[in-house]
């Protein structure tokens, strides 16, 4: 069952957003978009170079950062087809969002991740630069989170909790049919 209107993913780094997102997608038949990856191809129209958004956010620094990120928000909530969008995991927080442009994306999940499963997930990939630069970086993220928490259920028509580690295809499984039962109620 294909949902009627986009499925927006949202959830701390590393809670599963891009990889589930696309296994959603795949399975509906439908785009896959990050808006990370929408912000690092604005970048490089604006800048006509290429960046990631580790380096975006180091140049722009968080303010300019997060100005351009609610631009290309702005820029998706105007319209499309049916789609799966995985937001960046500070998306909720942003200030220069309008809470409008986040409820025109589709229908709001939270992908409710353990931090014990989160935190090990970042290490792996190498401190981002909002907590690299911190003197403890797993306190300086729980209370990131913390503080994120009220957004993010106040974002999601379906708070999805994740609370092992599992295969993605299971989890997708899972979040599929948690998101397909909605749209039959």
């Amino acid at each position: 069952m294909v949902p009627a209107r986009s499925v927006v993913l949202a959830g701390i780094k590393h809670c599963g957003k891009t990889t589930l997102g696309r296994l959603l997608a795949r399975r509906w038949g439908v785009p896959f978009l990050d808006t990370d990856a929408e912000l690092e191809a604005e970048f490089a129209v604006r800048h006509k170079r290429s960046a990631g958004f580790r380096d975006i956010y180091r140049e722009l620094g968080e303010e300019g950062f997060r100005r351009l990120e609610a631009e290309v928000i702005d820029a998706l909530a105007d319209g499309g087809s049916v789609r799966v969008i995985a937001l960046g995991g500070g998306v909720v927080a942003n200030p220069f969002l309008s809470p409008d442009a986040l409820r025109k994306l589709g229908f709001g999940v939270w992908l409710d991740l353990k931090l014990e499963i989160a935190y090990p997930r970042i290490l792996r990939r190498g401190l981002p630069p909002f907590l690299a630069g911190s003197a403890d970086p797993e306190a300086e993220f729980r209370r990131i989170c913390r503080e994120r928490e009220p957004k993010f259920r106040a974002f999601a028509e379906l708070p999805f909790g994740i609370e092992t580690e599992e295969p993605a295809e299971t989890v997708a499984e899972r979040l599929a049919s948690a998101i397909e039962k909605e749209y039959s109620k």
